[in-house]
């Protein structure tokens, strides 16, 4: 059932408007980046080239998969369901010419390779970046379960093609493996980081493992999670990881497991921690002078043309104090008045749709490509200047806050905590291994 939160319908009209172009918009991005051949997703719109991209990321890939599914929902594509079965073809290697490059071992697959043929890109073979692929196929198997049922075989075919016992560093720590090489695990990372749905997928596929149970209940469980390392902002306690003498994180690292693991949605605990990482990350852009209130956002993102180049910005670690639009919508279930914050900025500052200037129409074109699909990454310092700077890229990855912020926003957590599979069978098989140890 496709319910209208509260806070959608009391929107103003004009709010309501910007909301439901950012909201499509946010689906477009990723259409855009889309592979009309292989199915597969770019790792960025470009916003002054050609798209979609050549360079393919398997982790935008996932996020596609639940754009789809938004898609559907909302009457956007009615081709979704078809879309979905094409992409999944191309990520497992079904379509003729295109196999993305995987460990031969265990499964993984590299984090980015080539739209068309699939061949790795100089990556990494990536944990994280496979296991948001294999999310992103999960919850489109959930939402067409009814309407085209094959799409969930085929996720789970996804799902139980990779080994995920080799995910496991330390599993009295929780600490995960980032890559795989040679069948190995490399590069171990404590938490609290992400990779909390590494662990969730690991459990869901291969729940009997003594290893992967110990690694997610001793660490990652909900009952854990208020041991997690923690820093404090001002008075605020937020979850950090154990490493860099405990700094804060980006705030993208708490979004990703509160849409993808179903586990810490629906946890009172975690949603606490997520809404102290709100507070955190807006109180830090107020200690900033001559910033308003409705600029926030520390997120990741690509910076070309202005300094460097990607860079994953946390308190205490921003470089030229770069917002990131995106995370002020990942924050809406728990700070819902963070849809004003987005209008005030599209209306003073970034009003993408209809942004113009007659006296200079390069200015307009350069100003208009970027935020061609809405607000996303930008210098607050810079929106006034005359020469201000103009983001290249998108990547897609952390604009899926964007997507999911804002369908969580009019439908309500529940779109995403119905289409994840929770661990409750994995708790009773715990039960029964532990109970058969005691007795034996």
């Amino acid at each position: 059932m496709n319910t209208i939160s509260n806070e959608y319908n009391q929107l103003p009209d004009k709010v309501r408007a910007f909301f439901d172009r950012q909201y499509k918009d946010s689906y477009q991005l990723l259409d855009a980046c889309r592979h009309p051949r292989t199915g597969l997703y770019a790792d960025a719109y470009l916003a002054m080239d050609e798209n979609p991209e050549s360079r393919c990321s398997i982790a935008a890939t996932g996020v596609g998969l639940i754009g789809l599914c938004v898609a559907d929902m909302e009457g956007w594509d009615s081709n979704a369901a078809e879309k979905v079965k094409q992409t999944l073809r191309g990520a497992m290697g079904e379509i003729d010419g295109c196999k993305p490059e995987r460990d031969p071992s265990t499964g993984f697959f590299a984090h980015f390779v080539d739209m068309e043929t699939g061949a790795n890109l100089h990556s990494e073979i990536s944990t994280i970046d496979t296991s948001l692929l294999v999310a992103g196929a999960l919850f489109a198997g959930h939402h067409f379960k009814d309407s085209a049922p094959e799409i969930a075989g085929m996720a789970h075919k996804l799902l139980g093609s990779v080994d995920w016992r080799v995910v496991v560093a330390d599993k009295e720590r929780g600490v995960i493996n980032m890559i795989v090489k040679d069948g190995k695990g490399r590069a171990p990372l404590p938490p609290y980081n992400e990779y909390v749905l590494v662990a969730y997928l690991a459990l869901l596929c291969q729940p009997e493992d003594p290893d992967i149970q110990d690694l997610w209940y001793n660490t990652f469980a909900e009952e854990r999670i208020n041991e997690l390392p923690q820093i404090n902002y001002r008075d605020i306690p937020v979850l950090t990881d154990t490493t860099f003498e405990q700094a804060f994180l980006s705030s993208f690292v708490h979004q990703f497991p509160f849409f993808l693991v179903p586990e810490y949605a629906k946890s009172e605990t975690y949603r606490e921690f997520y809404a102290n990482a709100c507070m955190a990350d807006r109180l830090k852009w107020k200690e900033l002078s001559d910033v308003p209130s409705y600029v926030w956002g520390y997120g990741a993102g690509p910076n070309d043309g202005l300094f460097g180049g990607y860079h994953a910005d946390k308190i205490n670690n921003a470089p030229h104090n770069i917002a990131s639009a995106y995370i002020v919508a990942g924050f809406l279930p728990v700070y819902p008045a963070g849809i004003y914050d987005l209008y005030a900025l599209y209306r003073a500052h970034i009003p993408y749709d209809e942004y113009v200037n007659p006296q200079d129409l390069q200015d307009e074109e350069k100003f208009r490509d970027p935020y061609k699909y809405g607000l996303h990454r930008y210098s607050w310092w810079h929106l006034e200047q005359p020469d201000r700077w103009y983001p290249t890229k998108v990547t897609v990855i952390d604009w899926s806050s964007m997507l999911y912020g804002l369908t969580a926003f009019k439908r309500g957590m529940s779109f995403f905590t119905e289409r994840m599979q929770d661990l409750n069978g994995q708790q009773g098989q715990r039960m029964q291994n532990l109970n058969q140890q005691v007795g034996g």
